[in-house]
């Protein structure tokens, strides 16, 4: 026979047989999905006859009456106030704490300073350097177990160790928060110029010197960004906690809840809303300036705007700044630390050291019975169903709400006569600060509290923890997903819109 012939039909059944083992490949892709599908519908028991059942509705019906009129007496109005400032307390506190610890995790976690790169390629091989890069991995791994178990299961832990109060919330988040900056913050060291740590390190400067002058000023106006959107977390972590005892907004919410006290349950509500609003702006207020600030730094950018405008007024003003806005902050911090009753903690007298040291002892050994642990499967099955599902909700209201919820895909360009029709601007309008005023509620209310109000749409059980999870999280996904949009460059949208 023909070589060629024989090679051509070689290839020709090599193309089919890889044709077919792409096929066979899609078919098992397929069906996985399917079958996670399928096991994570019946384990989160998905009923959607749920919502239509007259039971159900006539007790949404019943919560949604019950809601007003809200609770605006004034006796109730001080007790909200004073849940609020509490809450606020516990995240001030839980913030600075998070920092203090994660921060030097963070810098320990990062691998370019103590397991590869210029600063560990100029040591000798010994046994210290061993033992740095070892505990750099260990710092890792407890900075993923430390943000691997939620705020909830922290407070849950700590309000058997200290006691209720807002002080087991503040540990909690402390210790939550903790792990997730260090690990940003490691995160963040690691993706710096490496340029300017090998310049200085030629130059015989020590590893501290050499995060100091060159890791910490490359890092620093992402390290505000992540820890004041940090404490933005903690403000709506701390009004959670409240539910388990800790204090706070949520502390308020469960008891009005328990008593069937709608009216005292919106109002409150609402003053979450509004707290959580006011911490978001003052939060982007402050990252547009530190990002105003960061390409030049801020030495360099006030000595250009001096050169510029050497006014002595505005040389004084902003002296004062900068003089002035420490010491808010630490008096601010140190009021959050003090509402919180964190000097119990330091307290020798209190006995909460020796509560906690008692506590912690009782849970070693863990327990291992087998009976025990073959009890923890339906349970860890219907967490996964329920993450599963949840996240399909979170992916449909996400994508749902965030072409809306984005200014430059609701509001083009200028038509020919440089003027648009007044209903068409009022619809965008409407249609943008609606999307945009549905996600800052989805995300704005704690899943707990959706939870509740679940409940009573569908009653006990996982398809409840699995509507909440996803409201919740489609508010913030969805946010995200807008923010991410607009941050689009805009010429290939002119373009296409140019194009028809």
């Amino acid at each position: 026979m023909n070589p060629a012939v024989n090679q051509a039909a070689h290839v020709s059944e090599q193309y089919w047989r890889q044709k077919s083992g792409l096929k066979l490949k899609r078919l098992l892709s397929w069906t996985t999905i399917v079958l996670v599908l399928v096991i994570s519908w019946r384990a989160a028991e998905i009923r959607p006859t749920a919502f239509f059942e007259p039971s159900a509705v006539a007790s949404v019906v019943a919560f949604l009456r019950g809601l007003f009129p809200p609770d605006l007496s004034p006796s109730f109005l001080r007790v909200v106030g004073a849940a609020a400032l509490q809450t606020l307390a516990i995240a001030i506190a839980g913030t600075a704490l998070s920092i203090v610890i994660g921060m030097p995790l963070g810098m320990l976690a990062t691998p370019t300073l103590w397991q590869r790169g210029v600063l560990v390629a100029g040591e000798r091989p010994g046994a210290s350097k061993l033992l740095l890069a070892g505990l750099s991995r260990a710092t890792r791994a407890l900075l993923g177990l430390l943000r691997a178990i939620p705020d909830l299961v922290w407070g849950l832990l700590f309000v058997v160790a200290v006691g209720l109060g807002s002080l087991a919330g503040t540990l909690a988040l402390a210790v939550s928060y903790a792990g997730v900056l260090g690990r940003v913050y490691a995160d963040v060291f690691e993706d710096v110029d490496q340029q300017a740590l090998e310049a200085l390190h030629a130059t015989g400067a020590t590893r501290t010197q050499v995060f100091l002058f060159a890791v910490w000023p490359q890092a620093a106006a992402s390290i505000s960004a992540y820890t004041l959107y940090s404490f933005e977390c903690c403000v709506r972590a701390a009004s959670v906690l409240g539910f388990i005892g800790a204090g706070g907004i949520g502390y308020e919410i469960n008891i009005s809840m328990r008593l069937f006290e709608y009216g005292q349950v919106l109002t409150l509500v609402a003053m979450l809303l509004g707290l959580v609003a006011a911490t978001d702006a003052a939060s982007r207020f402050i990252r547009r300036r530190l990002r105003a600030n960061a390409p030049a730094g801020s030495l360099a950018h006030q000595r250009v705007e001096d050169e510029e405008n050497p006014r002595p007024r505005r040389i004084f003003t902003s002296q004062v700044k900068r003089r002035v806005a420490p010491a808010v902050l630490t008096i601010v911090i140190a009021a959050g630390f003090y509402f919180v009753g964190f000097l119990d903690l330091v307290s020798a007298d209190s006995g909460v050291l020796t509560r906690s040291a008692r506590f912690v002892a009782k849970m070693f050994p863990p327990e291992l019975d087998p009976v025990f642990l073959r009890s923890l499967m339906v349970p860890l099955v219907q967490t996964i169903g329920i993450s599963v599902m949840g996240t399909l909700i979170v992916v449909f209201i996400g994508a749902a709400l965030a072409l809306p919820a984005t200014s430059t895909v609701v509001f083009g360009e200028d038509d020919e006569s440089g003027r648009r029709f007044f209903l068409k601007r009022s619809a965008r309008r409407v249609v943008y600060y609606s999307a945009r005023l549905v996600l800052n509620i989805l995300r704005s209310i704690p899943e707990l509290i959706w939870v509740l109000v679940c409940v009573l749409a569908v009653g006990l059980g996982p398809f409840a923890g699995t509507l909440a999870i996803g409201l919740h999280t489609g508010g913030v996904l969805g946010k995200l997903y807008a923010e991410t949009l607009e941050e689009v460059p805009a010429r290939p949208i002119e373009a296409l819109r140019a194009a028809g």
